[in-house]
């Protein structure tokens, strides 16, 4: 980690680990997730294309936990429950094939999002930061496993006895 980075910086960072780890504290029983990097995603004007020197950072935590699809009304429930004990406004999107979540937070913002073979990703991102001139400012670590192809492999491969059924 780079030890000249802004404190801003330092700060986001700290509110999107808050964010990602309210999703595994809200979910009974417990599943497993791994994390991707923090990403600094620096912001442009819409016309121009130009950079205009303010970014977001964001980190992708994914569900490696298969979850059976009769099971995902519950876990949004419970996520969503969640979210509001905390005093974050929580909205839905109420596709039966694609569910999403979303939370906004005087921290920044989480979605959760299930996609295709019911890949959950949880992203958390914190808005109105100078942009840090790197995509990785702590690096590129990640948890996730990689596949046989070399690529991040975020397929729920973990069964469970109560999600997965």
């Amino acid at each position: 980690m780079n030890d000249d980075l802004a404190p801003e910086l330092l700060a986001a960072r700290s509110a999107v680990d808050e964010l990602l780890d309210s999703a595994p504290a809200a979910l009974t029983p417990a599943v497993h997730w791994a994390d991707g990097p923090y990403v600094a995603v620096a912001h442009e004007h819409a016309f121009t294309r130009e950079p205009d020197g303010t970014a977001h950072l964001e980190k992708r935590r994914y569900l490696l936990t298969r979850v059976a699809e009769r099971r995902y009304p519950e876990l949004l429930a419970q996520l969503g429950r969640a979210w509001r004990e905390r005093g974050w406004t929580v909205e839905g999107e109420d596709d039966p094939v694609l569910p999403v979540l979303r939370a906004k937070s005087p921290l920044g913002t989480a979605e959760f999002r299930i996609g295709f073979a019911g890949n959950g990703t949880l992203l958390a991102r914190v808005d109105g930061l100078a942009a840090p001139g790197v995509s990785y400012p702590f690096g590129g670590a990640s948890t996730v496993p990689i596949g046989p192809d070399g690529s991040m492999d975020t397929m729920p491969r973990r069964q469970d006895p109560f999600w997965s059924v």
